[in-house]
């Protein structure tokens, strides 16, 4: 049984990826701890003023998600009060923009945000989320929330910055997001780009504002943007997506780069020198290696997360490394198109019955970490391998993303780790 975020999470982090806004939950303390720990985690950054501006009421001495704490009093008779009451105590700290989103059964009480928005006069400053998505998949609604924080923004597209673009489909709930961010910017920027904006990985809100003037939308991940895309789309900015999936993988991230190179009129050469060199310095290393490198080949290998992800790095580990996929699974929502190519991928090379599998006892699991960590620890296979749901890893000092050139580095070092001695 795998354990994966939901809407619900992916609303509140795709508010708290936002560098200035500032989420306002509207239900028990209990919602909130999970929240505010895992957005400080993977997305830290000082809030303003000092720490005793923190220790009143609704934040307790934690500036992140700040919440009204209902409980069953409040269940049964309401608790507009309380928003009523810490709508002007959030604004008083200032957030560009202020997001108030219920909990699950806090969405049954039916209070009056709005009415609770323009009385404390924040009517500019704040909008409202009143909708039920715990039972969505984590990746629509990162993007559905993205999405109505634009719509609330409302910029104009009143240019198009030639020779610009954005990077859709990264969020906090990558791994090592902003290391991931910062390398695929730099494969853009040696082709000539200006990356103006990142919505759902630490963009500010000026930079959501002047994403809408971009020439053209990149995606990474197509999972965790729908819903922002199309809003890009009806404002007419073209979509960028790499017939090979995700930058997973040093072929998948050559096709990437290729991709963007070829939709706007780029030379790839300079980017791709940068990943060949890197695949040149792997290949030296294995082959020094030799026998040590040589224990990859024949690893069985169950992978499970978005199917953009799954895809490439299913081919890349089949074709580079001759391991064996036994288990290949797609979480909720994934595009249908890379989930067909999986499957299509899986037939053709004899590995059928691996289609849908979630992750089941074989060499190595590649999954979110508390699955692939719980089945290690019950000796269910021999390397674990996080991939997803930062859930795990958030305290290594040196940057182990998924995406790029980074991420063939780690899935590498976690295998040849992973074999010694073996």
């Amino acid at each position: 049984m795998r354990t994966l975020p939901d809407g619900f999470n992916g609303a509140v982090m795709a508010v708290e990826s936002i560098d200035d806004a500032a989420v306002f939950m509207h239900g028990p303390g209990g919602c909130r701890v999970r929240h505010m720990v895992h957005s400080t985690s993977t997305f830290p950054r000082i809030a303003p003023g000092s720490p005793e501006d923190y220790y009143g009421i609704y934040y307790y001495g934690y500036p992140r998600v700040p919440a009204s704490y209902l409980d069953e009093y409040d269940f049964i008779n309401g608790a507009y009060y309380k928003l009523a009451e810490a709508m002007p105590i959030v604004g008083s700290k200032e957030p560009g923009l202020i997001v108030v989103i219920n909990s699950p059964g806090a969405g049954l009480i039916g209070d009056n945000h709005e009415r609770a928005i323009r009385e404390a006069g924040l009517e500019g400053k704040a909008m409202f989320m009143d909708e039920s998505l715990v039972s969505l998949p984590v990746s629509e609604c990162y993007g559905h929330t993205l999405r109505a924080v634009m719509e609330h923004l409302s910029p104009e597209r009143k240019n198009v910055r030639k020779g610009t673009v954005n990077l859709l489909g990264l969020s906090l709930f990558d791994k090592d997001w902003a290391e991931a961010k910062e390398e695929l910017s730099g494969l853009l920027e040696l082709m000539g780009l200006e990356v103006l904006s990142v919505p759902g990985a630490g963009a500010s809100l000026d930079g959501l504002r002047a994403s809408v003037e971009a020439e053209a939308n990149v995606v990474v991940c197509p999972e965790m943007c729908a819903g922002l895309v199309d809003y890009y789309e009806a404002l007419g900015i073209p979509t960028i997506r790499s017939p090979a999936g995700a930058p997973v993988g040093f072929d998948a991230t050559k096709a990437w780069v290729k991709a963007v190179a070829e939709a706007m009129g780029k030379d790839p050469s300079p980017s791709l020198d940068v990943i060949r060199k890197a695949e040149r310095k792997v290949y030296d290393k294995l082959t020094g290696m030799r026998y040590g490198a040589l224990r990859l080949r024949g690893l069985t290998f169950s992978v499970a997360a978005a199917a953009s992800v799954v895809r490439p790095l299913a081919e890349w580990l089949y074709s580079y490394l001759s391991m064996v996929p036994v288990a290949a699974s797609v979480d909720p929502g994934s595009d249908p198109g890379e989930t067909e190519a999986l499957k299509r991928f899986l037939d053709e090379k004899d590995f059928p019955e691996a289609f849908g599998l979630e992750p089941v006892p074989c060499d190595v699991v590649l999954c979110e970490g508390i699955t692939a960590s719980v089945m290690q620890l019950a000796e269910e296979c021999l390397i674990a391998i996080p991939i997803g749901h930062s859930c795990s890893g958030m305290d290594d000092m040196i940057p182990r993303p998924v995406y790029g050139v980074q991420g063939a580095r780690y899935f590498l070092d976690e295998l040849m780790h992973g074999v010694r001695g073996t």
